[in-house]
Parts: C-alpha cells; sequence; structure tokens
C-alpha cells in the first residue's frame, strides 16, 4: 500500500495530496481564501496525515467535462427529497464528527517548538481517540480546560426577545470574547450549527462521567475519564453508528473472520498505526453528502410549524465562529432539540418527537441547496460550487480506482451497466462511459439504491465502511476491541452495547427550550 498526505486544510475538505512515490497533485485549487502553507507544500512529508490505497491506483481516468457534467446532475433539481431513509437525521452530523475525530492532527500547534516522535506518529494516526475534543489535553491546550485540568470549557448561549427565549443556558462551545472563535479542539467542529452542538453534546459528556470519576477516587481522573468517555463514543460508532449504515451479513463477516482488505499489520515500512485508506476517506465516506436534508425540524422555534431551520442558517449560525446571528454567542433560541434528531425508542422515560427528522435516501440525488453553502460562494468557477463535482474530481485527482475496479478486487458481483444508467443520470453516464468505468464515489451511492433501496450502503460501500472503522477502533490506544468482554459501564440497563440515544440521555440536557 502507498501512503497519501497532505497539507492540513482550512475547510473540511482536503485540496492538495502528497502521494509516496507518486508526488504531489496539485488540482483542484483550494477553495477561495484557504491559502497554502508559507512553503507551499508541507516542509516534512512525514509530518503530514497519513493515507493508503487497500487497492491499486484506478486504470481509468475520467474527463473533467464528464465529471462536472456529472456531479452537476447530482443535485436534486427539485429542492425536495426522493424520499427519507430509516436513518435518524442526526447521524448525517455524528458522521462528520467523526470524520474530524478520524482526520485530527495533534501535531499541529503542539506547544514546544521540538515534537517527540511519539507525538507525530500520533498526530497522524487516524485512530478514534477523540482528538477533536481533547486536544493536546490539559497540559498541551490548557485553555480548553477548566482550572482542575479535568473538565472541559462550555459556553453560555445569549438570550434574545426576538422568539421569547430570553435566558443564557450553557450551551454553546467556548469561545473567545470579541472574536467568537471555538475554543475547541477541532476548529472544522464549529463550521455548522448541527456538528457544533454535538462537539458540546460530547464536552458534557465528558464532563458528567469526570464528576463521576473524581467522586470515585481515581487516581488520575483526566485519563481514566479519557478512557471511559473515549471507549462509549467508540461503541457509538461500531454499535449504532455502523449497523444504520452498513450492510448486516458484511458486518456479521467481518465480526467472524476479520478484516480481509483494509490491515493495519500490513502497512508499509513496518509502521504501528494506521494510516487513512483513500478509498474510503475521497470514496466511500463521502456518501454522508447524500443523507444532507435541505431543512429539518431543530427546535420549537425553528420548525416546519415556525420559522424553517434550512441548511443555509444551520451553517450561518456557526459559519466556522461566524457570525452568530450578531449575538456575541450562539442565540438561545438556536439550542437543539435531541429528541427531533436521534431515536430515543429505546431509552425509558425519552419520547422521540413527533416532529422528528429523518436522513434522506442514501442515493445519487444530493440537496441541492449543499452548492450554496458559504464555503463555497465566491468561486470563480460556478461549477465548483456543487460539492458533489469536488467530490467526483477529487477521486480523480488522487487517482481512485472505479466501482467496477474495486468489486472485482472484492471478488463481488459488481452492478451491471444497466443498473448504473437505470438512475436519474443514465444519458450523461453513457455518453461518457461511466456506466461501464464509474467513479466510485457515485458507484457507492448508486449501489446501495440498487441494492439496499438508499436505507444502507451495498456491498462494496459496507466492506470498505465496516473495516475502515473496525481497523480505527483497534488503533486506538483505548481500544474496546483489545478489551476482552468490554461492554459499557454507563449503561443504566447493563446492555452490550451503547447508543447516541443513551450518550444524550446520561447528560440529561436533551431540549433545554422546551416545547
Amino acid at each position: 500500500m502507498s501512503s497519501v498526505t497532505s497539507v492540513k486544510p482550512c475547510s473540511h475538505a482536503r485540496a492538495y495530496h502528497y502521494i509516496e512515490g507518486e508526488g504531489y497533485c496539485e488540482k483542484p485549487e483550494p477553495p477561495k481564501g484557504c491559502p497554502m502553507d508559507p512553503g507551499g507544500y508541507p516542509p516534512d512529508p512525514k509530518e503530514a496525515f497519513r493515507f493508503c490505497r487497500i487497492f491499486p491506483k484506478g486504470k481509468i481516468v475520467p474527463s473533467d467535462a464528464a465529471l462536472i457534467a456529472l456531479g452537476q446532475a447530482m443535485e436534486d433539481p427539485t429542492n425536495a427529497p426522493a424520499g427519507d431513509s430509516q436513518i435518524s437525521a442526526g447521524f448525517t452530523y455524528l458522521g462528520q464528527f467523526i470524520d474530524h475525530d478520524m482526520t485530527a492532527d495533534k501535531t499541529t500547534g503542539l506547544p514546544s517548538g521540538s515534537k517527540d516522535p511519539n507525538d507525530i506518529i500520533q498526530g497522524r494516526s487516524p485512530s478514534l481517540d477523540l482528538d477533536s475534543v481533547y486536544g493536546a489535553g490539559p497540559d498541551g491546550s490548557p485553555d480548553m480546560y477548566e482550572s482542575n485540568g479535568i473538565h472541559l470549557k462550555i459556553g453560555q448561549t445569549t438570550g434574545r426577545p426576538d422568539f421569547g427565549v430570553t435566558d443564557s443556558f450553557p450551551n454553546d462551545l467556548p469561545r473567545e470574547s470579541g472574536s467568537k472563535k471555538a475554543i475547541i479542539g477541532d476548529p472544522r467542529n464549529d463550521e455548522n450549527l448541527a456538528v457544533a452542538q454535538i462537539h458540546l453534546a460530547f464536552l458534557k459528556f465528558h464532563n458528567k462521567v469526570a464528576d463521576q470519576v473524581i467522586a470515585a477516587g481515581a487516581a488520575d481522573p483526566f485519563m481514566e475519564t479519557r478512557k471511559i468517555v473515549t471507549q462509549h463514543y467508540q461503541s457509538i460508532v461500531l454499535h449504532h453508528f455502523v449497523p444504520w449504515l452498513a450492510d448486516d451479513a458484511v458486518r456479521e463477516d467481518i465480526r467472524v473472520n476479520g478484516r480481509k482488505f483494509y490491515n493495519p499489520n500490513g502497512l508499509p515500512d513496518g509502521e504501528e498505526f494506521p494510516c487513512m485508506p483513500i478509498e474510503f476517506s475521497v470514496g466511500v465516506y463521502r456518501f454522508g453528502h447524500s443523507l444532507v436534508r435541505n431543512r429539518y425540524e431543530w427546535n420549537r422555534v425553528f420548525n416546519s410549524s415556525g420559522i424553517p431551520a434550512t441548511l443555509e442558517l444551520l451553517f450561518e449560525f456557526s459559519k466556522g465562529s461566524g457570525n452568530l446571528g450578531g449575538s456575541p454567542t450562539l442565540p438561545s433560541d438556536w439550542i437543539v432539540d435531541w429528541t427531533r434528531l436521534f431515536d430515543f425508542s429505546d431509552i425509558p422515560g425519552v419520547s422521540n418527537h413527533p416532529e422528528s427528522n429523518k436522513t434522506r435516501l442514501i442515493d445519487t440525488q444530493l440537496a441541492l441547496k449543499l452548492g450554496d453553502l458559504p464555503e463555497f460562494q465566491g468561486d470563480p468557477e460556478p461549477h465548483k460550487k456543487a460539492l458533489a463535482v469536488r467530490n467526483l474530481l477529487r477521486g480523480r485527482l488522487v487517482g481512485l480506482p472505479t466501482g467496477q475496479e474495486v468489486a472485482a478486487q472484492m471478488g463481488v458481483t459488481p452492478l451491471t451497466p444497466e443498473e448504473i444508467a437505470a438512475g436519474p443520470h443514465g444519458t450523461i453516464l453513457r455518453a461518457n462511459g461511466l456506466h461501464t468505468d464509474t467513479p466510485l464515489f457515485y458507484y457507492i451511492l448508486r449501489e446501495a439504491k440498487v441494492q439496499q433501496g438508499g436505507q444502507r450502503l451495498g456491498q462494496v460501500g459496507s466492506r470498505i465502511l465496516v473495516e475502515t472503522f473496525h481497523g480505527l477502533v483497534e488503533a486506538s490506544q483505548f481500544s474496546i476491541l483489545k478489551e476482552n468482554n468490554w461492554k459499557p459501564s454507563l449503561h443504566p440497563q447493563n446492555a452490550m452495547f451503547y447508543t447516541m440515544g443513551d450518550m444524550l440521555a446520561f447528560v440529561g440536557d436533551l431540549n433545554p427550550i422546551g416545547g
């Protein structure tokens, strides 16, 4: 497997990559206002985030024009979902939160001018350790922690008379006065309000666990708290998030027989930690873009019966520590009602709101408003505003294999050209030969629709998703896969697995503004 590294992005998308043995990829250009590092490229590729290939580089190189045409067509022209999935809408942004944890770079901003080799290796590891929440820890990121060096700081919202929510609540990220910049381990978790509120939930989760650990007299309360929180988070990922998204038969095969393709023990140069599979990061995991809705049932103020909670507003009221509606911190009327975004059917004493949200189907039609998000505005090339176009071009940039090539490597039957072209973009696909040699990103979405009705990923997508997550959890310093018979200590019903509903109910802050 060859490694791929990239510079740190100023948004969630990486525009530049360095492929060992292949050199730098210089296109597409970074988003407007996203400058390169002063040296142009990372001065030391060993310090950059590491990617690798599970499968050989793709042999088919489609034209930019074909990918641009396909990507533009993927934006749903009706501006309405083709149908809802059975997946709770909060999973869209939990997935984004998980992505930012997997791609954390802990070597950035280390407190001293020297770097311990272990820090660099850990910093380049995508293991699921909640780096995005903990940063460099109480010693390396003291501004994120309370004076006791154990609890994480929480920010206060700003009450306003506009919608009758005038009280302040401890329900915002901690922010710098003046700049409004979020004081968190990964600034990308403040790029939209949904992922920001999920990050906040994990801050509160840590603090509540810390209270219990301190009361129990732990010798090292911070590390004990971090271990408990991280392991319950890993259970959420493996036992709640992944099962809703992946084929059951594929999951069971990996559970019983182990991974077949993503193998941390097969890393180049005998490296100890796994790298991020490029097929996962640039291909499969971008299926989450198809889950995005144009509007949400957010809380008692912003919903379909009142003021629509549009996708643009969710970005506007965070926007990377942006204007926050003109308030110094998040307005109180924008605090999320979790009973509308996650499923609490199995949680005693908690009911789902009747207006709870589901995601869009996993398919090749994306919410039209994705192209109107703030980070894309002002781009001189109109086609670059389409998120699907960016995904397809980036796949070409890093040499992703086609969906058919990956299926062949896996030994599974690929979708037929007829199955690929039977979707809404058949004319474009056939005209460019993409129905026989299909970009991995598009193939994964179409496979989900053909094989699973858009409710879960298909065979190829599920295999890459599940194997990657298993590998990343196994690589964690607190791995639940390495601890015999691990089970959640925080579960009130003594269950084997932990869910996002369990965590939010444990925090006990489901709907602060009521209604």
